[in-house]
């Protein structure tokens, strides 16, 4: 039966409201990216903020018989946040709950919590959930829960099943069931009797077959993710505990989840760590069943192809290149929470091993500047590997598992079919106490005769996996549709006839994410493969894994920085194949989510493995748009900005004036009028700021230390807003603060002339905004007499664009000289409760620690709003696109307590947006340590 997608987008509208609901071609697309090699685009996405809206989607389902994806962080790798028909992702400020229980034994969190955070919230009390997946920091509860998720230490034994305590759930019929609620439970019995009976009847029918329970048995003794929890129907008699444990892992194939409360693990105080080096891969491997126990937490194996990756890359160590070929390295690490048994841990471990010959001594250090190395180098692995790959080539990171005397071998195995098939950089790595090996390929899928021969590869992997070593096609990653086709050759008839009864009682009507888990097309695996075109060096490093998501300001305005580099491969992929107008028409409609309304913030770059930079990407595509209009008054505003910057100060006075005689809606309609004359004209604004002005430092006085000090733009610009409470400007309080502290202040000639260049960078103006930049160095390097006298700019974004000439002196942030040599030279009195904020270019330039020390010398409270990280001004952008500030800053105002009646930060741009949505004043760092040190 044909599904009548309109009618549906139509019904959702109506049930849900116009903003959750989008058909929109470009979004839709840009929505279906995951962290997979698949690509299949949904018909319409849903962004649910609340239960409700997930069961009324559920309705529309079940009326028009269509499917549902449900949709967490899109970290997944096995093609399981995908899908046809409704793909419906958790909202951005919903399914967010977070409570921990009086001892902190367990925790209860939302979907959408993300999995560090939930960490984060455990440290007091030395605790953390059990699951630990590489993507920790990205991965949404919801997608580590369904997924069963896990890494390098908990293993078996504190993964979503072993750890989890209860669930929440909403059946694909709408029901809602807690089964750590006894009256939720008393309710489904009497509306879902039948169910709970079916669900009892397969775990006797599991537990009676003795053959099938020992296969359940010993599949799950080492990690398997492969199928539905079966496990399940023989750990458990009770239905409500058989439910909670056999959703986990189903991927949202059951039900979807809502809530999971997890009883909490130990997370311990003392760490030490060292790297066994091997002459080969059969003796690491023999290795690891000696150090199984509670001296090891964790084994990492690296293989040869993993070590030559690696070697002579930054923070890698230098002997790496001296290791003979076929070397292979593990990585271990115990820990304790008390030095004297960590210390028996180290010494148990190195007797343990004693029996094989290593290529350098076995050591432990406790150091974390040490064993950080060590580490670094397992967790570069991926990332070099993904940046390094050929343009125009996937990444592939497949995990399987086998028993611990198999792992020698089946490495042995598995290089001869990277090497069979032609994939020769591939390389082995894995959590070797699990038995979990991971393994990574950079496949081309340009051609059929490429999708064939990784057919045959994963073919012949399965062949091995299954019939050599009885292993586990899937060890963490989840089965998704890469592994659909394998499940039944891995578990055998019987238990996949009990996985197809698991789906009928759960979903009858087959609606929730059909075909993830259970297929019955045998080459799923190798369809709507995700195509990896050609199309720029900022975009071909992308390996689409969402890490930057969190961090991007306008992820719940549009688009992310992965989404966006999908929509560009997609134009990209257009054009190759000869379709130029559908190219055209999609750069045309993806304008505004693509280039017009990326902040260029670059947190995207903190967060990515492989150092892929969207801010710079969009700056380079913004060039083309210049028209030659625009790029006149570029020009002019260039070469006459000391006039322009005079102009807006005093503008920006005027207009304050008009709206005290005027009011909001008088003066608000001038500004719209202004506008449809010029686009130079900025929107409207209650809380805009007064003009600023150029600093007036005070005469000299002899045998003081002199200090350079530049006046950004911004703080020249913009004085007071509303919230403020005093008229001083940063300009002021900066000459105010540096003579308090006995020095000399020094103002470059011109000043308002001067600038950064960041303005016309925005814009993709880079010769304006290199020539500024140059111009501005120059200035500073005579005024400095070649950098002898102290240099410093009042705005932690101009300081770091001025950077980027890299001068031959030294240039500071005002942050930077006011803690090093201001704050060492003043008496301070603390006040109360203060908010800092840490944006981006803080977290560009690492001087968070500086800031935050000047923060709490001066205040005894500092606030700082959850997940609150680029302000999303933009430099002037906020002036002119204010949807990306208000979309950024959303919610700080309910995360701000009572007691917060002030904040700070280091750019006066950032901070007119931040007090304007946050309702208190927001001003530089500088304010503060001056109040404080009178």
């Amino acid at each position: 039966m044909s599904i009548n997608y309109q009618a549906v987008v139509q019904d959702l509208r109506h049930s849900l409201g116009e903003s959750a609901v989008s058909d929109d071609p470009v979004r839709r697309f840009a929505w279906s990216t995951d962290a997979s090699y698949f690509r299949i685009v949904p018909e319409v996405v849903v962004h649910a903020e609340n239960l409700e809206q997930v069961k009324q989607t559920l309705a529309v389902a079940r009326k028009h018989k269509a499917p549902v994806t449900f949709r967490a962080a899109g970290t997944s790798l096995s093609g399981q946040a995908i899908g046809e028909g409704i793909l419906l992702m958790l909202g951005f400020d919903g399914f967010r709950t977070l409570d921990i229980n009086n001892d902190a034994s367990a925790i209860t969190l939302g979907a959408a919590i993300i999995g560090s955070d939930a960490n984060a919230a455990l440290k007091q009390f030395n605790k953390k959930i059990g699951p630990d997946p590489a993507t920790l920091a990205s991965a949404m509860v919801g997608g580590i829960y369904s997924n069963n998720a896990s890494g390098m230490c908990c293993g078996t034994a504190q993964n979503s099943y072993q750890t989890v305590k209860s669930v929440k759930l909403v059946l694909a019929d709408g029901t809602e069931l807690d089964t750590g609620n006894e009256a939720s439970k008393a309710v489904f019995r009497e509306t879902h009797a039948h169910l709970l009976e079916q669900v009892k009847q397969l775990g006797e029918m599991a537990r009676g077959n003795e053959a099938l329970a020992a296969r359940i048995r010993k599949k799950y003794a080492i990690k398997n993710t492969t199928g539905y929890s079966l496990n399940a129907l023989v750990d458990f008699e009770d239905p409500f505990d058989i439910i909670e444990h056999i959703m986990v892992g189903a991927e949202g194939t059951l039900a979807f989840v809502n809530e999971v409360t997890y009883h909490t693990v130990i997370e311990a105080k003392y760490k030490a760590s060292a790297m066994a080096v091997f002459f080969n891969m059969e003796d690491a491997a023999r290795a690891i069943p000696p150090i199984i126990g509670d001296s090891v937490a964790a084994a990492e194996l690296l293989d040869w192809a993993s070590i030559k990756a690696v070697t002579g890359k930054p923070g890698m160590p230098d002997w790496l290149n001296t290791l003979p070929e076929g070397a292979a390295i593990l990585l271990i690490e115990s820990r304790s929470d008390d030095e004297a048994t960590l210390e028996g841990y180290t010494k148990d471990v190195i007797e343990k091993l004693a029996f094989l010959e290593t290529e350098r001594p076995i050591t432990f250090s406790k150091d974390p500047a040490v064993y950080g190395k060590y580490w670094a180098m397992r967790s570069g692995l991926f990332p070099i590997i993904g940046g390094a790959r050929p343009k125009g080539t996937s990444v592939i990171i497949e995990d399987v598992a086998f028993e611990v005397e198999h792992l020698a071998s089946a490495a042995h195995d598995l290089t001869e079919l990277f090497h069979k098939h032609g994939y020769h950089e591939g390389v082995i790595y894995g959590h070797a106490l699990a038995g979990n090996f991971h393994f990574i390929i950079t496949p081309t899928f340009a051609t059929q005769d490429d999708i064939t021969r990784f057919h045959n590869f994963m073919d012949d992997v399965a062949d091995m996996v299954i019939n050599k070593y009885d292993g586990s096609m899937k060890a963490e990653h989840g089965t998704g549709r890469a592994v659909a086709p394998f499940v039944e050759a891995e578990w055998g008839t019987d238990a996949y006839t009990l996985m197809k009864s698991i789906k009928q009682i759960f979903d009858p009507e087959g609606l929730l994410n059909p075909g993830v888990i259970l297929n019955d097309d045998k080459t799923v695996h190798i369809k709507n493969i995700k195509p990896c075109p050609v199309v720029d060096d900022f975009v071909d490093r992308c390996i689409e894994c969402g890490f930057c998501e969190k961090t991007c300001p306008t992820s719940a305005l549009n688009l992310t920085p992965r989404q966006r580099i999908a929509t560009l491969r997609e134009i990209s992929r257009l054009e190759s194949e000869g379709d130029k107008a559908g190219a055209e028409k999609m750069r045309a409609a993806a304008k505004y989510d693509v280039v017009d309304t990326c902040a260029a913030c670059q947190l995207c770059t903190i967060a990515c493995p492989v150092d892929n930079s969207m801010g710079n990407l969009v700056r380079k595509l913004r060039t083309p748009y210049i028209t030659s209009t625009q790029q006149k008054v570029l020009d002019f505003q260039a070469n006459n900005w000391g006039a322009v910057n005079t102009a807006l100060a005093t503008g920006f006075n005027i207009l304050n004036v008009l709206h005290k005689v005027t009011g909001d809606s008088i003066t608000g309609g001038l500004m719209k009028a202004g506008r449809m004359i010029s686009s130079e004209v900025p929107y409207w604004n209650p809380d805009f700021p007064k003009g600023g002005n150029l600093p007036k430092p005070s005469a000299p006085v002899a045998g003081q230390p002199s200090v350079v000090y530049f006046a950004a733009c911004g703080g020249r610009t913009f004085g007071k807003t509303p919230q403020d409470p005093d008229d001083r400007t940063l300009p002021d309080v900066t000459v105010t603060l540096l003579e308090r502290a006995g020095f000399n202040v020094i103002t470059p000639p011109k000043t308002r002339s001067l600038c950064c260049g960041q303005m016309w960078e925005s814009k993709g103006d880079f010769k304006n905004a290199d020539g500024k930049r140059d111009e501005l160095v120059e200035v500073l390097r005579d005024i400095s007499n070649n950098g002898e006298l102290p240099i410093v700019i009042d705005a932690l974004s101009c300081t770091y664009r001025t950077l980027t000439a890299n001068p031959e002196f030294k240039i500071l942030d005002l942050v930077d000289f006011i803690h090093d040599e201001v704050m060492p030279k003043l008496t301070i009195k603390k006040k109360s409760t203060v908010a800092l904020h840490l944006g981006c270019s803080a977290r560009k330039m690492h001087i968070e620690p500086k800031m935050e020390a000047i923060a709490a010398a001066c205040s005894s409270n500092i606030v700082r709003p959850e997940g609150i990280t680029c302000c999303g001004y933009a430099g002037e952008k906020g002036l002119y696109k204010p949807e990306i500030n208000e979309s950024a800053l959303r919610n700080i105002k309910k995360l701000l307590p009572a007691a917060a009646k002030e904040g700070y930060y280091a750019n006066r741009m950032c901070e007119v947006g931040l007090s304007h949505h946050s309702g208190i004043s927001y001003r530089h760092l500088a304010y503060l340590l001056e109040e404080c040190s009178r």
